[in-house]
């Protein structure tokens, strides 16, 4: 090679390097300051006809974590100042990690009022709202927190799994619960941690990094759902009531087979091979955390079936539109659907409302990274953070679409009932779930009444037959005759 070709080679790369380092989304620690939340909301483009609101920020809450909501209709979040570092001995009055109700009063997707139901809790990464209370990790257990007096705080507290052992990294610990169309809920568990999680019956599961396991909500019995991926974090239900995840240092999304292994850091297979890919790309990055499926007609066609995921390193919410290939669902690599000029934005966890909309929850912080950085470097944040709203308004008043409040707090069965077939599927989640947990005789009735009825909503009966199986009282008629029945979902759901 000549003395002209090593020098443009040189040039080239200097140029590269040069690049890197003055572009604030390719460092570790980003060199911009703070925005408030009024300046980091103009610094978001979105495509037209979206627009993203502030539901709530620092000093109200800390460094959001994960997102629920429940029967109420009311947003839930796991917060914390402490991490990366867990809380030890009796520091728990130094750190205000804690689990908050957010309640809307007016509809406007600005929290009213704001209701710690529970503090002195250790990086709670994953929870679930249930009954009148909710189910959530906080450091070493899967505890039950109950609000047996209606005031909007946990006054009851015991362990329903753990202690799972030894917590080595606080960003890859039990995360993600989500309540399947069968009531287990499914968690994921993140890389560098070993646990062992036990059931009351005696069922024991042991886990290494990237795993995603199933318990039951009563701590009767866990069982592993699949093997590996690195750090899952992140994951939602298809119309089908398929699984998927985000995945951090792998590929973005998996769909996730029961029993099926996925590639992590040099692990082997169980012989069969891994589990078919759902994608070949990445996103900018291997920083991906959160993970919606959009399936509700309030948001145009052109996003039906899309997968969302947060890019914590890049400051986007990337977009992925799905296909089925045969029964093989594709990610076909769209067009990022929210790019923020703030390198500061750190999308870790993405639900979908009650009302038809898209909520983030941003971590907000100048170093994401656990090894990048080190933990105790003095520039990470602890104290800033935030929760977005995302609604589609479209080109003109007329285009709008709106929700009634979903509250199924008084015993309102037909509402729940009603809600069995609303085109927004948390709608129909949390109403499944509110019948089959609160009010099961009325139930039975209830989701036999749907399936004797040929001109029943498509959307209430999947739902129904899943109930008569999770209340006992599934026939086997009524499986023999979801299998052959004209409605796609009835016949996957009976094989299910």
């Amino acid at each position: 090679m000549n003395l002209q070709a090593l020098f443009f080679l040189f040039c080239l790369f200097y140029s590269v390097f040069i690049a890197q380092a003055q572009d604030p989304f390719q460092a570790n620690i980003r060199p911009t300051d703070p925005l408030k939340p009024e300046e980091q909301q103009k610094t978001f483009s979105l495509p037209k006809g979206f627009s993203i609101s502030l539901v709530a920020s620092e000093p109200e809450i800390a460094k959001p974590l994960n997102l629920a909501f429940d029967h109420r209709g009311r947003l839930w979040a796991t917060t914390s100042d402490a991490y990366p570092y867990k809380i030890e001995g009796n520091q728990f009055e130094k750190y205000s990690d804690s689990l908050k109700i957010f309640e809307d009063h007016d509809g406007d997707g600005t929290a009213d009022a704001i209701h710690t139901f529970a503090d002195k809790l250790n990086i709670p990464i994953g929870f679930y709202p249930y009954k009148n209370g909710a189910v959530v990790w906080s450091i070493p257990n899967i505890l039950w927190l109950e609000d047996t007096d209606g005031d909007n705080k946990a006054d009851l507290r015991k362990v329903l799994y753990g202690p799972s052992g030894q917590v080595i990294d606080t960003h890859g610990m039990h995360n993600a619960f989500r309540r399947g169309l069968d009531g287990w809920l499914y968690i994921n568990h993140g890389f560098n941690n070993t646990s062992q999680i036990k059931g009351l019956d005696g069922s024991e599961i042991h886990l290494h990094s990237g795993n995603t396991y199933r318990v039951n909500l009563d701590g009767k019995t866990v069982q592993q759902y699949t093997w590996g991926q690195v750090n899952p974090f992140g994951s939602d239900f298809d119309k089908f009531g398929f699984l998927y995840t985000a995945d951090c240092h792998t590929l973005p999304i998996y769909q996730l087979m029961k029993g099926a292994y996925y590639p992590s850091f040099g692990k082997p297979h169980d012989g069969l091979g891994f589990a078919p890919k759902v994608m070949q790309h990445i996103h900018g990055s291997t920083a991906i955390s959160g993970l919606v499926l959009v399936d509700d007609p309030i948001w145009p066609q052109e996003y039906q079936e899309n997968i969302f995921v947060g890019n914590v390193m890049t400051s986007r919410i990337n977009r992925d539109v799905m296909r089925y290939e045969g029964s093989s669902p594709k990610a076909k690599e769209a067009s990022d659907f929210v790019v923020s000029s703030d390198p500061w934005f750190r999308p870790v966890d993405l639900r979908w409302g009650p009302d038809g909309a898209m909520y983030v929850a941003d971590f907000y912080n100048k170093i994401i990274g656990h090894y990048e950085v080190p933990l105790d470097h003095p520039k990470r944040d602890r104290k800033r953070g935030r929760i977005w709203r995302i609604t589609y308004n479209g080109d003109n008043e007329s285009q709008r679409w709106n929700y009634p409040r979903l509250n199924l707090s008084k015993d309102n069965i037909h509402s729940a009932v009603s809600e069995l077939s609303s085109h927004n599927k948390t709608r129909r989640l949390l109403s499944l779930n509110y019948l089959v947990d609160q009010h099961p005789n009325r139930a039975i009735r209830e989701f036999n009444k749907i399936l004797s009825n040929e001109f029943s909503p498509s959307m209430a009966r999947p739902l129904a037959l899943w109930g008569l199986e999770r209340l006992g009282q599934l026939s086997d008629a009524r499986i023999l005759n979801a299998m052959v029945d004209k409605q796609e979902n009835m016949r996957v759901q009976a094989f299910k």
